[in-house]
């Protein structure tokens, strides 16, 4: 029973990783999670004229604004034959600064920050696109891989 028990959470915990892809305002919407839930990404995905474009929202927790910017992230988008695209990752216009700071919680505090980025694929099709790639350059998680935002 006990083995059972055990098989029972490795399964459930690696299926709770994967997030759905979801609409909202006929755009999908894909969103992942890595470091226990302390960085998190949201992407929604549109089409524009002849370009796909992603509207990005990067959360992390118990970190410094510095993980937040733009600079600390590469972008690339992944095609139906598992190809990457490395895209320009810039903030939003206007530019934005990470948003956050210090947050108290019943457990203590700790620092999070937010920020929104966008970015267009020109030579993208909007089917084509089967997820988001996002890795930090620098994170003070021990973490071996970046988020990835699935649409498929």
């Amino acid at each position: 029973m006990k083995y059972v028990s055990i098989i029972y959470l490795i399964a459930l915990a690696s299926c709770a990783h994967y997030r759905a892809p979801s609409s909202v305002n006929g755009q999908q919407v894909a969103s992942d999670s890595i470091a226990l839930g302390n960085v998190t990404a949201t992407a929604t995905k549109s089409s524009q004229k002849s370009d796909v474009c992603f509207d990005i929202n990067v959360v992390v927790k118990g970190t410094d604004q510095a993980v937040a910017q733009p600079s600390n992230w590469t972008l690339a988008w992944v095609d139906k034959a598992e190809q990457y695209h490395l895209m320009n990752f810039s903030q939003r216009e206007p530019a934005s600064v990470p948003q956050g700071g210090r947050v108290a919680a019943q457990y203590g505090e700790y620092e999070q920050w937010s920020n929104t980025f966008r970015t267009c694929a020109p030579e993208a099709r909007f089917n084509e696109v089967k997820a988001l790639v996002l890795t930090p350059k620098s994170l003070p998680y021990k973490e071996s891989k970046g988020l990835y935002l699935n649409w498929q």
